[in-house]
């Protein structure tokens, strides 16, 4: 495992967010009195501009501080015109999406790079690696052959695959399987894991690519928002009981994820890229005390023509704190002591992955002989947590 480098890029991933919201105010003539690298004890500090850099002891997270944002700052002027407060609605939403923007922008920066130098890339619905004894060896599965529907229904991705199985442990499944030309049908009965989760022991091709500059672009562009759509999907299924509260569960992310440093700089990037763009997801959440919180009164207030009370707007942000902050806390504990409570045996029945598979983000490909980006039955971007089936 290594987690030190895993910490230090959320970090950085946390800081460049805040970056994003100094910038914007800067640029929008709204004042930011500081902006701060980590916590802890000063180690420097330097003025540019009016606003003060800090450096903090400890390089994890960062903080900006913009003049008005708060409003209950002492000596606060509401006519200030440098004043956060004191802007249309239209600046105060921009000064508020630059937060996420500024992770999504990151993240398609290293995906433009990835592709660009050459990466690897899923062959859509294609069998990869079998795990010996599995269930899908049982079915004399072999790598290359593409399974396209699962009890009669077409599949349109390898996710869809992954979800049907997981929510099958113990129960015959039929599934369509396409070897060259000959389509054929195999029954297996997937084992649960340790969450309970049914797998089959199979995980997906992958083969290595050199994209050029315009399709790598939008292959980019297309893996994220593959990203983006894929943790609304899971948002519904944690909303309707169907799935736990991963989005929030900073222990499982670390722990799935933290192996991938250990894997090359290019793994370790799709990581950083999947959790850039997850911060960004989750920062737009119309929750209070995120950024889409925040947003959502100012929406309100454009609609109603009248602002909310600032405090109002304080206890409710407040609140909103203090409860998301209970929940990942309780979470986070939950899940902490039941890996401590058993051995470690996730990866006892997994198949073995190459370190593309490892990192938790699939890239979303074209097939080896494609010459076009994304189709709709490509591979899309996969949380961190999402296992190979």
């Amino acid at each position: 495992m290594h987690y030190l480098p895993l910490l230090l890029a959320l970090g950085l991933l946390v800081a460049l967010h805040e970056l994003g919201h100094l910038v914007a105010a800067r640029l929008l003539g709204i004042r930011a009195t500081r902006y701060t690298l980590g916590f802890g004890p000063a180690v420097l500090t330097w003025r540019l501009r009016g606003t003060d850099y800090v450096l903090g002891a400890v390089p994890l997270g960062g903080s900006a501080r913009i003049h008005g944002m708060n409003p209950h700052e002492p000596g606060l002027d509401p006519a200030d015109p440098t004043s956060f407060s004191a802007q249309r609605p239209w600046k105060r939403l921009l000064v508020l999406l630059a937060g996420p923007l500024a992770n999504w922008l990151f993240a398609l920066g290293i995906l433009f790079t990835l592709y660009t130098s050459g990466t690897h890339v899923v062959v859509p619905l294609t069998v990869g690696t079998i795990t010996p004894g599995s269930e899908a060896a049982r079915a004399q599965l072999l790598p290359g052959d593409r399974i396209v529907a699962v009890e009669g229904k077409p599949l349109e991705s390898w996710a869809e695959l992954v979800e049907l199985i997981a929510q099958s442990p113990g129960r015959e499944l039929k599934l369509g399987v396409e070897r060259g030309s000959e389509p054929r049908e195999v029954s297996v009965r997937p084992r649960p894991d340790e969450r309970g989760e049914g797998r089959i022991g199979v995980s997906q091709q992958y083969v290595y690519r050199v994209h050029g500059p315009g399709q790598a672009l939008l292959q980019a562009l297309a893996h994220s928002g593959n990203l983006v759509t894929e943790g609304t999907k899971m948002l519904g299924r944690m909303l309707e009981g169907r799935q736990g509260l991963v989005p929030i569960n900073p222990v499982g992310v670390v722990k799935q994820s933290s192996g991938a440093a250990g894997s090359g700089l290019g793994a370790f990037l799709r990581v950083v890229v999947s959790l850039s763009l997850a911060l960004a997801f989750f920062h737009l959440l119309p929750l209070p005390s995120l950024d889409g919180g925040r947003m959502l009164f100012v929406l309100l207030e454009t609609v109603s023509r009248r602002r909310v009370p600032a405090r109002v707007e304080t206890l409710v942000h407040a609140a909103g704190f203090l409860v998301l902050l209970g929940v990942v806390l309780t979470v986070a504990f939950a899940d902490l002591r039941r890996y401590l409570s058993r051995p470690d045996t996730s990866d006892q029945d997994a198949p073995p992955l190459s370190p593309s598979q490892k990192v938790g983000v699939r890239i979303s490909p074209t097939a080896p002989d494609a010459g076009t980006p994304n189709t709709p039955d490509g591979g899309r971007a996969q949380m961190a947590n999402e296992p190979a089936p």
